[in-house]
């Protein structure tokens, strides 16, 4: 089988194993939102249900003293009744053979009879014993009914709770699937690399252990590779190769002619030690790609993961943001309400005085609103990040477009402001800007955002580095900085600088600072691709120009430089992605 046959068969196992654990994941999922969501919306409604008949009933009870006292609601007795029963029965609907419900009814049938009673005698002068007897009938009653509905309200909010760990272990069950997806890919890649690559550069060395040994004059060295694609039958030729190389040179030992043939041997030798430094070259290269494939992948699932975080915080923020406007109203007309009670009983009885200074219900006026004012404040800032981070990962926007420059670089710095902040191990980071006006530059909008993202994460570096190795007075006397300056110049090219007041670099490290590979990082922070691959897309991509400006201990300065419009080129089929 061929090597080729064999990447695209293990490639297409791959490919359809993930493909069917989402297909299933998104199967499963929808389901369990489906049951959840139903769930859900009979919670909602067994509450609302509940909460309606608590206040109807205590409309009830409040019309019943008030004609105790007054005796001139008549209308509203009967209409407060109503009121409860309707409650009531959309209740039992909601919970069916709930024995409270029962209970309730039993209650409130001697709350009727009392208002009964209390109509009868209407055109009677009730004496004071009356109403106090007739007052406490119905506290007692109240105190019953609001016990079993407190209790059936309780239940409810179980259920309402219950319903939100479904939702918990939905999304549970959601990053268990993500985690076995990553698990099955890495187990197909290092079965891919055991099976496939590992032979085939196994097969490789043997070959060049080969070359080397026809080399030296060792003709009777012969090939044992049994892979079934290229590599053996070029081992077969190598094998043949040999079996006529060593006839040749007993041929050569016994002809007149043995000088020229040694002359040509060496020379077939120096030849192949040539295809052979050449293959050495090209396996270079082929690293040197597939790093650079592999760090595309990276930035890019990093991009697609940028985006679905933000579209995911998106709704519910909205929703958060939406109904703390509808909550603010509810609180404002709540706290009007109160006022007006505070208005028309300017002396309340004991209990409620003692829950009025209990709560600290001036306190709770005056803040209350303050809450919800920064509720506000906290889903306005939340939308605002979402926003920069759908600009920054500029997914949907794959080919050339005018874009607002500088609308990328603040979503880049919000993105990293994290890291500009002071810390324990690290001092705090200025961010200076300069921005000229600018008119939409067509480009690859986050192509460009990514050297950005580079460009300014080195500069952080060399300053926290910088920052070690200062005591705080000096870092008090010259604190760090980085200065982004834009303009526009005369021959419609847009310049960024992007300047740090760090330690610097010599003139040996800037000659090497755009080579792949190369970094004056740790080993493990910094991969020396960043900056390669960033002067791709500008030089490259942009047909612009990167460079760098800077002096050991004056600090340094990239030059960003592109035209204000592109001429029209062949998409590469292999969009460039930088690395942070």
């Amino acid at each position: 089988m061929k090597i080729s046959t064999k990447l695209l068969t293990s490639s297409a196992v791959s490919v359809g194993l993930v493909v069917a654990i989402l297909i299933g994941n998104t199967v499963v999922v929808q389901q369990i939102k489906e049951t959840v969501r139903e769930k859900s919306n009979g919670t909602a409604e067994t509450i609302k249900a509940a909460l309606a008949a608590d206040n109807a009933l205590k409309s009830e009870i409040i019309t019943l003293k008030d004609f105790v006292l007054f005796q001139n609601q008549n209308a509203e007795i009967e209409k407060s009744h109503a009121e409860f029963i309707q409650a009531l029965d959309e209740l039992e609907r909601l919970m069916p053979n709930t024995p409270e419900i029962s209970v309730i009814r039993t209650r409130h049938q001697f709350l009727r009879r009392i208002a009964t009673q209390l109509i009868e005698q209407s055109s009677n002068q009730a004496n004071v014993e009356n109403s106090q007897l007739y007052f406490r009938s119905i506290n007692s009653f109240n105190r019953d009914i609001k016990l079993f509905l407190d209790q059936l309200i309780k239940r409810a909010d179980e259920q309402r709770l219950a319903v939100a760990q479904d939702l918990e272990n939905l999304h549970q069950v959601q990053r268990i699937i993500s985690f076995v997806v990553v698990a099955v890919i890495l187990m197909l890649m290092v079965g891919e690399f055991m099976l496939i690559w590992q032979p085939t550069i196994k097969s490789l060395q043997n070959l060049q252990t080969g070359t080397s040994e026809i080399a030296t004059g060792n003709f009777e060295y012969r090939l044992n590779i049994l892979t079934g694609d290229e590599i053996e039958d070029l081992a077969k030729a190598f094998n043949n190769m040999a079996v006529k190389l060593a006839k040749s040179h007993e041929t050569l030992i016994k002809n007149t002619e043995l000088t020229h043939m040694n002359q040509r041997l060496e020379l077939e030798i120096a030849e192949r030690k040539q295809a052979e430094l050449e293959l050495q070259i090209a396996l270079q290269e082929l690293q040197s790609t597939q790093a650079q494939l592999i760090q595309t992948e990276k930035m890019s699932s990093l991009g697609q993961l940028v985006a679905g975080v933000a579209h995911e915080i998106n709704n519910p923020v909205n929703f958060i943001y939406g109904n703390v406007t509808h909550a603010n109203e509810y609180t404002k007309e709540l706290l009007q309400l109160i006022r007006l009670y505070q208005e028309e009983f300017p002396t309340p009885s004991h209990t409620i005085q003692a829950k009025i200074d209990d709560m600290d219900l001036e306190f709770i006026q005056e803040d209350l609103p303050k809450i919800l004012g920064s509720m506000t404040m906290g889903s306005q800032r939340i939308q605002q990040i979402v926003l920069s981070l759908r600009n920054f990962s500029r997914l949907d926007e794959a080919e050339m477009k005018a874009v607002d420059i500088h609308e990328g670089i603040e979503s880049t710095l919000l993105i990293l402001q994290n890291r500009f902040k002071a810390k324990p191990e690290n001092a705090k980071i200025d961010i200076l800007k300069e921005y000229g006006e600018l008119p939409l530059v067509e480009c690859h909008a986050g192509q460009l955002n990514q050297v950005f993202l580079n460009i300014i994460n080195n500069a952080i570096d060399a300053l926290n580095s910088y920052n070690a190795e200062r005591s705080p007075q000096e870092i008090a006397n010259d604190p760090s900085y980085i200065k982004i300056t834009t303009q526009l110049l005369q021959n419609e090219r847009v310049v960024v600088r992007i300047a740090d007041n760090g330690p610097g670099m010599t003139e040996k490290v800037k000659q090497k600072l755009f080579d792949p590979f190369f970094t004056t990082k740790p080993v493990g922070q910094g991969t020396g691709l960043g900056l390669s691959i960033s002067y791709q897309i500008i030089v490259e991509k942009h047909s612009g120009v990167l460079r760098c400006e800077s002096e050991l201990g004056k600090g340094c300065e990239f030059w960003i430089e592109i035209p204000l419009h592109q001429q029209e080129t062949p998409a590469s089929t292999v969009p460039i992605q930088a690395i942070a």
